[in-house]
């Protein structure tokens, strides 16, 4: 199969590499031109990722060498999302791409999917989600790992599927591709509110706790969002989520332990040094929440958060209620 992945970040190379590794025919575009020599000269990126020695592996900084591809794997970060579908010389109507970003758009709170069916007016059938507990770093020490593409093409998921499993990288289908999308952005907010009570020192019930409201907040907006509440009991919901906000290696994790240590959200960010996704679809999810009449606690909280440090005690109210209602409100 000939696989073009479009971003040379850490989950591009990843994805690369096991695409490489299986003899597709593979195609790494990056804009760092010292990255693209790299790769083409000494077969490996500039971070130390190396790739089988054959000629079916090289990259580019031209994207008119995409045009032979298969089909698009995306992996840059959601605000530079749009900026790439735009530079890239394909034809939208024929074009097979998959989007591998979770998050949302800052300036129209669009999921990726959204974006390239009403902005750039892709088929339904050519746009394709691929999301799951897929952290980088853990994909590259070859950790088991599972992962869903999402799709109305079941014949062509079944063919990627195949080009890009091993015994260490499965991937599952689904037909729910709104659904996977939408865990994948949201699990992002709530990492970052597990970091923050993880750095704070609280015990596993209040961590238990955490967790479960936290997905009832995912359940609550995605279905107000017309998601498929059943799909985030899967491996692009409860696994992506539970990976993310329980591992010190995410992102969002770090972003929210530094934010425990009374950091303010621009020093945070800064500490973590590469994108924290969660903090602007926090932000995006946060407004369209209050349109829509929703109250979700632990997202007002951590918003309130990033303006002013909290303590423990503080952060702890943010689960009392007056109700002694059954605690399950998941739209299932």
């Amino acid at each position: 199969m000939r696989i073009g992945i479009v971003g040379a970040g850490k989950f591009g190379l990843a994805l690369a590499k096991i695409a490489a590794e299986k003899e597709n025919q593979v195609l790494l575009y990056s804009r760092r031109i010292h990255e693209v020599n790299s790769i083409n000269n000494d077969g490996k990126s500039l971070s130390g990722v190396v790739f089988p020695s054959n000629e079916k592996t090289s990259a580019t900084a031209t994207t008119k060498d995409l045009d032979n591809c298969d089909v698009l794997l995306i992996t840059v970060p959601s605000k530079d999302f749009r900026s790439t579908i735009e530079s890239l010389n394909i034809d939208i109507q024929t074009t097979k791409i998959v989007s591998c970003v979770k998050g949302f758009e800052e300036k129209t709170g669009k999921l990726m999917s959204e974006i390239l069916k009403d902005d750039f007016g892709m088929p339904e059938n050519n746009i394709f989600i691929l999301s799951g507990p897929n952290l980088s770093k853990e994909i590259s020490d070859k950790e088991l790992t599972g992962t869903v593409i999402a799709g109305s093409d079941k014949d062509f998921i079944n063919q990627l599927s195949k080009s890009i499993s091993n015994n260490y990288f499965i991937p599952f289908s689904s037909s729910d591709r709104y659904g996977v999308e939408m865990g994948g952005a949201m699990k992002n907010i709530y990492a970052i509110i597990s970091g923050y009570f993880h750095e704070k020192g609280v015990g596993e019930n209040t961590i238990g706790l955490l967790l479960t409201k936290s997905l009832e907040e995912i359940s609550l907006y995605s279905h107000a969002r017309g998601a498929n509440a059943s799909t985030f009991l899967g491996l692009s919901g409860v696994g992506d989520f539970f990976s993310t906000a329980l591992s010190q290696h995410s992102r969002n994790y770090q972003f929210g332990k530094f934010l425990a240590m009374n950091k303010g959200s621009a020093e945070a960010l800064e500490m973590v040094n590469d994108t924290v996704e969660g903090f602007l679809t926090s932000k995006i999810v946060h407004s369209d929440a209050k349109k829509r009449g929703l109250d979700l606690k632990i997202l007002n909280f951590l918003i309130e958060l990033y303006e002013n440090p909290k303590s423990l005690d503080e952060a702890k109210e943010i689960f009392q209620t007056d109700s002694i209602e059954e605690d399950s409100k998941f739209n299932f």
